[in-house]
């Protein structure tokens, strides 16, 4: 079911950075459809995304950048999407 939304180009994972002890514009690094590859869900239910996008510091690096979410922290997130989205 995930490769199937996933496959639509539905969800468009975008990652900005912007300074945290002084007042500065966000950045955006990265901007593209998530991919199946880059989402792995392990034996306990928790959700990492991965994706390699700019280094916020250096112009022709990039960094592989990872997020992971514990299966309640999702459901969390699906039930405040549910709301949001309902008709």
């Amino acid at each position: 079911m995930l490769a199937e939304l996933l496959a639509r180009d539905l969800f468009t994972l975008r990652l900005s950075a912007q300074p945290a002890r002084k007042p500065g514009s966000p950045k955006c690094i990265y901007s593209a459809p998530l991919q199946i590859e880059d989402v792995r869900i392990d034996e306990n239910g928790d959700v990492t995304v991965s994706t390699i996008a700019d280094d916020i510091y250096s112009k022709n690096s990039t960094q592989r950048y990872q997020i992971t979410l514990t299966e309640a922290e999702v459901s969390l997130l699906s039930r405040g999407a549910k709301r949001r989205f309902r008709v």
